[in-house]
């Protein structure tokens, strides 16, 4: 079969494999540390007691002496503890000014590149080959372990001084253990979600619809990891962890538990001042996979986490209904005046990561139009002859309550506007998807798209009429050009 054959396809049922929970449950990094003390406690016990020595340090057993009674540190013992001490207090060695050594330890906890899954045990297979050099020698974390001095430093500069990526929610779970202090200054990290499939049958057609890095082809061979058949009444057959994986992503910025929290205050989220996100979706088909998120991903998207973020971009959303659903969900995450960009796919796995080539942007002003839309309610509060208020779109219920999140500010230096009726605004947006250069671009607030180059300088665009935000069918004011966003 040369092509992808979509009558005779089966999508994949979307559920967590079981198995891969179990392992990430025994691999939790707590866990792993009480194992790990656990064994060095019994060896050391072990050393002790083939040693003849006690737990109390003070004291020492006498292997001889058939009471087992303890004896005492002998004068000899107490004198060359003492002469050790001394000459190690004379060896010392050449001392540098605190300026100096902060920017040394500085220097080393930075990174060029982000670090992905801090305070967790990286996976091969979410890494491209650049990567899996890089990640050897990134910084000198052993630094943190040389006093408590450089520790207290060097956790504040490797917690500020560089960018994160977390290619799985458990990984971004862990960052919970890390203090507010340091979590409540991080204003940018990336998700990069990786598509996971499961199957007891391999022999199973496993291509999909892709755009992938070879113009030539039209599907990708998804990367499967393989499941024993077993013999309970468990789901069998072809499954996938996409959609609610995105779920568990978000679901792990809302806000953990801390026990010395106040509890007469809100507790803060996991980043409590994050403003721009990037999440990277890696081997999402179009029209491949089932509906997605259901209502989790609405709670999360529309409630607990939104209107939190300046900034979201998006990358390998699905070119389908879903995807276009995904996105929509996605956009309630970013305040009013804010920034949407989405683009292609960064990654695609199939024998192993591949990051493709660079591409531009879709940028859009997230609900700019809702300024318009509250002036007019004020003007026609003044005539007195309406009942207006802001709703939402067709078939999607409202989104009211007591507490007014403001919208995004104006970025500082933005050119001066050339329309004296059309209502824009000004956004930085980057050149490219992986460039850190931006520039300005100019947006129509009632559309909230990028104004083309050639709309300058003619006046018949130059107009803007505050009726047209008044939907003809349900007397309400909302974007009548965008039925997404």
């Amino acid at each position: 079969m040369d092509r992808w054959d979509q009558e005779n396809f089966v999508p994949p049922f979307e559920l967590r494999d079981q198995e891969e929970q179990a392992e990430a449950w025994y691999n939790n990094p707590v866990r792993q540390e009480n194992r790990r003390l656990a064994e060095e406690n019994l060896r050391l016990k072990k050393m002790l007691r083939e040693n003849g020595i006690s737990w109390d340090r003070r004291l020492t057993l006498d292997l001889t002496d058939p009471t087992g009674s303890r004896g005492t540190w002998t004068d000899a013992a107490k004198k060359s503890r003492r002469s050790s001490r001394s000459e190690r207090s004379d060896r010392r060695l050449p001392s540098l000014p605190v300026e100096i050594m902060l920017l040394i330890l500085e220097y080393s906890l930075t990174s060029n590149h982000p670090i992905i899954d801090p305070l967790s045990r990286l996976n091969p297979n979410v890494l491209t080959p650049d990567e899996r050099k890089i990640s050897k020698d990134q910084i000198a974390i052993t630094f943190l372990a040389t006093c408590k001095v450089y520790h207290a430093e060097g956790t504040r500069f490797l917690w500020k001084n560089n960018s994160f990526v977390f290619t799985d929610h458990l990984s971004l779970q862990n960052f919970c253990t890390v203090g507010l202090e340091h979590r409540k200054n991080m204003k940018h990290i990336t998700m990069r979600i990786i598509a996971r499939y499961y199957d007891d049958d391999l022999e199973r057609d496993h291509r999909a619809p892709y755009p992938t890095f070879n113009p030539r082809q039209h599907y990708l061979r998804l990367r499967i990891i393989p499941r024993i058949q077993d013999d309970t009444l468990a789901r069998r057959g072809f499954r996938s962890y996409t959609w609610h994986q995105v779920v568990d992503f978000l679901d792990v910025l809302r806000p953990p538990f801390d026990p010395h929290h106040d509890k007469t205050k809100p507790r803060p989220r996991l980043f409590p001042e994050l403003e721009s996100l990037r999440i990277d979706l890696v081997n999402f088909p179009s029209d491949y996979l089932t509906p997605p998120g259901g209502p989790g991903m609405h709670s999360l998207a529309a409630h607990d986490l939104a209107l939190s973020l300046k900034e979201l971009q998006i990358t390998g959303i699905p070119d389908c209904h879903w995807g276009s659903d995904m996105s929509s969900q996605l956009a309630r995450l970013v305040r009013d005046d804010g920034l949407l960009l989405k683009s292609d796919s960064t990654y695609v796995l199939s024998n192993r990561l591949r990051k493709q080539s660079d591409v531009s942007w879709e940028p859009r002003a997230i609900r700019a139009w809702k300024v318009l839309a509250d002036e007019y309610l004020k003007s026609q509060k003044r005539k007195k002859s309406s009942s207006l208020s802001i709703g939402a779109h067709h078939g999607h219920h409202t989104h009211t309550g007591s507490v007014k999140i403001p919208a995004v500010p104006e970025e500082e230096g933005a050119p001066e506007r050339k329309w004296q009726v059309r209502r824009t605004l000004w956004k930085r947006v980057p050149l490219t998807r992986d460039s850190g250069e931006r520039k300005w671009v100019e947006f129509d607030r009632t559309t909230g798209s990028p104004i083309p180059a050639e709309e300058y300088g003619d006046p018949e665009t130059d107009i803007y009429d505050p009726d047209e935000l008044v939907c003809h069918h349900c007397q309400m004011i909302h974007s009548p050009y965008d039925e997404d966003y």
